[in-house]
């Protein structure tokens, strides 16, 4: 699928389920290239894991009413997840997880907000230095919660 067929796409189902704050190319930037290789589009079958992440995401938007989520990350081919130096079963392989930063938040907010989510036994965290990682795993029939890393 082509850079534009999957924003044609997947912009319309964003937009039947009532989307507004995401796009298609922050789920994925189909085109990126990295170390050699291009990230290719995901499955359309896989984007309700990508709206369980949206769901997650405006949740953490309405914390301060104010402050936007930006996506480092979301979804990875497998070759590119590869190349990245992600884990071999990643969650961003599924389309259900996303790297993230609020602006004017720290990681470490983020990842403390993100404990008192709702679903948070369901939901993987993982704390960095300069964004958070959030994922659905619990939502989507793998082992759940998962904690992981440090701000410190």
């Amino acid at each position: 699928m082509t850079k534009s067929e999957w924003v044609d796409a997947c912009d319309t189902q964003l937009k039947d389920y009532g989307v507004k704050n995401f796009s298609a190319l922050e789920i994925c930037d189909v085109g990126r290239q990295c170390k050699g290789v291009t990230l290719t589009a995901p499955p359309l079958e896989l984007l309700d894991n990508a709206l369980k992440v949206i769901m997650l995401l405006e949740w953490i938007r309405r914390a301060d009413g104010v402050a936007p989520v930006l996506i480092n990350s979301w979804y990875r081919s497998t070759e590119y997840n590869g190349v990245v130096g992600g884990a071999p079963s990643s969650m961003h392989l599924t389309l259900g997880a996303a790297d993230v930063v609020k602006v004017g938040w720290s990681p470490a907010d983020v990842a403390d907000l993100l404990e008192h989510a709702p679903h948070k036994d369901q939901l993987g965290i993982g704390r960095y230095n300069s964004f958070t990682h959030l994922d659905v795993r619990g939502m989507i029939g793998r082992p759940s919660p998962a904690r992981w890393g440090s701000n410190d």
